[in-house]
């Protein structure tokens, strides 16, 4: 484990597994106390320690238990340092570059993270979580575009200690219980830790009385001054008529830790009452970070039992007739060998949770995981800027939005936590459609629009005489726009939603090219008296290899033309070279030759000019016709650009 906030489970383990074991005489005391899981306490001897020890093993040693209390501590800056430490003093311990890319990753420091990862791998191979830390810096290195979220810390809510685990009120959206280690003004409960160097965890709530204005904090249960066993505890869920909830609590006699529990309390008349333990098992000395399903049938939380992956599992357990069922690991596509913690149930099916042993940007990620059966889980990182290098975890949501609170390290140098607002802003991205078939030409019955997105969007529109429609995108997403209508070839075009980040209009604009007249590239030319295909040829005769593959029912004919200017015979018989160079290319890009025909055409159809080429051209207009008489009545520097536009090639649909 590596963060403050889980000091009583930190705690426990300590004392259950380590507090026997006091080491080298030298720093006895020190890890005495870093053995019953006191990090914060242990750090000042452990300094004083490697200040006087003389001998560079033992001061190297001194330096790694500084490094791992700060490390456990969430301060993985000061943990690098003394990592380093440890090394140049000797001290050998094959888990000292992991823990440091790791608490590199932490810090954002992607590149020195991948060196690491890859020199620990070289010597380790087979480790998940060295693997996983690469694939994780590598991502940092290379991130996706942010998700669309809004994030406002929310300082009202936080103090200057760890605020954690947001969870809003079913059935009261103004209201929000969360984890605090503030210190209470109560004396029970004034006490700094040992552990953490800060106050107790207990468990509070607030009310918003306007946006990110919260007033009357409070705790939700107050300890008596009587009590003979003290406890912490943190994780509120809620059952969505808020009158029943779970929580984690750790109890204390004079010996320490009882363990980490889950307990349950009941809402009558507006107050809460007693709270009673809930009994999962007996082989964990960890249940904590209870999640109630919607239908209040299954309750996720999370230990160590045997059976689990590593570090801590989520697990699950369902209401029974005389108390819960035996715990259910989710299985391999949830669970690491890191920790997987926090989850949080938004529907029967959809589970969120934070995790350190999946790929993310550094120290806990928040993951959303959909279930596809029964014991198989389809889990994604919830992305930028919902994650960040530090941890980040216990997300909460607002019914019915894309909306809620989470809690994260982030911009803290002691890295305590504080709780934030997350927030997708409302915006419309909308496609303005306008399909034409021509001046005054009504677009034709049956044309119709499809829309294909890379999120699965699959709309099909029935396109009016009128050509316009209009529909709404999502964000982040590439579309393809293919329109077909009856005598018409098939068109497409593509929109990319990526990176909108406010309310836009994305206009389209889609010409349809009927089967009765021929199609004609403009730039497809040939310089008089030619017919091999330049670069600029190629790169036109590009779109009716497009227009081809757009179209695969289609024939065509490859109709070239040349000016009259000179033997007739001779100008069919370079149109017909034309045309066979042209088909040729056409072959050559998987065009199937019984698709193609060839005519030349010689000099007999002279170019009608187009309003395109009236316009690129001032001395033409609109309908003129490039006869050698109409071009002997120009401009004698007109007549070599003329000529050229008569070298062209058409394409028609071949009638059989």
């Amino acid at each position: 484990m590596k963060k403050a906030v889980f000091y009583f489970l930190y705690s426990i383990i300590a004392v259950f597994l380590l507090a026997g074991c006091a080491g080298k005489e030298r720093l006895g005391s020190a890890k005495k106390v870093h053995g019953i899981g006191e990090y914060n306490h242990s750090i000042k001897p452990f300094k004083k320690a490697y200040k006087k020890e003389k001998n560079k093993y033992y001061k190297g040693e001194a330096a790694f238990y500084i490094a791992e209390s700060y490390r456990t501590l969430n301060q993985p800056k000061k943990a690098i340092t003394d990592y380093d430490r440890a090394v140049r003093n000797g001290y050998n311990n094959r888990k000292i570059k992991l823990y440091k890319a790791q608490c590199l990753l932490k810090t954002g420091n992607y590149e020195e993270a991948e060196i690491l990862f890859t020199e620990y791998l070289d010597e380790f191979r087979g480790d998940r979580l060295a693997f996983n830390g690469l694939a994780s810096a590598r991502l940092g290195l290379n991130p996706p575009p942010p998700e669309l979220y809004e994030i406002t810390l929310i300082q009202k809510l936080n103090s200057k200690y760890s605020d954690y685990s947001p969870m809003l009120a079913p059935d009261d959206q103004y209201m929000i219980y969360f984890s605090s280690m503030r210190r209470a003004s109560n004396k029970k409960n004034k006490n700094t830790s040992k552990i953490t160097g800060q106050g107790s965890s207990a468990i509070y709530v607030a009310y918003e009385e306007e946006k990110n204005n919260w007033k009357d904090i409070e705790p939700v249960f107050e300890k008596k001054e009587d009590e003979k066993v003290d406890w912490e505890d943190g994780v509120f869920s809620l059952t969505p008529d808020g009158k029943e909830a779970y929580f984690t609590r750790t109890r204390y006699d004079k010996t320490g830790p009882m363990g980490s529990e889950i307990w349950t309390v009941k809402k009558a008349g507006g107050r809460w009452g007693e709270p009673s333990k809930v009994s999962l098992g007996e082989d964990s000395i960890i249940f904590a970070h209870p999640s109630i399903s919607p239908d209040g049938n299954t309750l996720y939380y999370v230990s160590d039992l045997a059976g689990g992956f590593g570090g801590k599992d989520i697990w699950k357990s369902v209401k029974m007739s005389d108390g819960w069922s035996p715990p259910i690991n989710l299985g391999i596509d949830i669970n690491t060998p890191g920790n997987e913690m926090f989850p949080y149930i938004k529907e029967d099916s959809l589970l969120y949770f934070s995790s350190d042993g999946h790929v993310g940007y550094g120290g806990l990620d928040i993951f959303k995981a959909k279930q596809i059966d029964e014991n198989r889980w389809e889990v994604k990182n919830m992305g930028l800027p919902i994650n960040s290098h530090a941890d980040d975890f216990g997300i909460t949501f607002y019914p019915n939005r894309d909306a809620g609170f989470f809690s994260s390290s982030r911009n803290n140098t002691k890295g305590y936590e504080s709780i934030y607002r997350f927030e997708r802003p409302m915006i419309q991205i909308i496609l303005s459609g306008l399909i034409s078939a021509g001046v005054d030409i009504p677009v034709p019955p049956k044309t119709v629009a499809k829309i294909v997105g890379t999120d699965g969007t699959n709309t099909r529109l029935e396109i009016e005489s009128s050509g316009t429609f209009n529909v709404m995108l999502n964000a982040n997403v590439e579309y393809l726009i293919l329109v077909t209508a009856p005598g018409y070839f098939n068109s497409k075009d593509k929109i990319n939603t990526r990176g909108v980040r406010e309310s836009r209009t994305f206009n389209l604009n889609i010409n349809l090219e009927s089967f009765e007249k021929p199609l004609v590239f403009e730039k497809i030319l040939f310089e008089s008296g030619k017919w091999e295909l330049t670069n600029a040829t190629k790169t036109e005769l590009d779109k009716v290899v497009t227009l081809l593959n757009d179209n695969p029912s289609v024939k065509i004919d490859i109709v070239s033309h040349t000016d009259a200017f000179g033997d007739e015979t001779t100008n069919t018989e370079l149109s017909r070279k034309r045309s066979e160079f042209v088909k040729q290319y056409l072959v050559s890009k998987d065009i199937s030759d019984d698709r193609l025909s060839v005519i030349g055409m010689g000099g007999k159809q002279p170019l009608k000019v187009t309003q395109s080429l009236a316009q690129k051209y001032n001395f033409l207009k609109q309908g003129d016709e490039l006869t050698e008489e109409f071009i002997k009545r120009q401009l004698q520097r007109n007549h070599s650009t003329l000529r050229n536009l008569n070298n062209r090639v058409e394409f028609g649909i071949r009638r059989e």
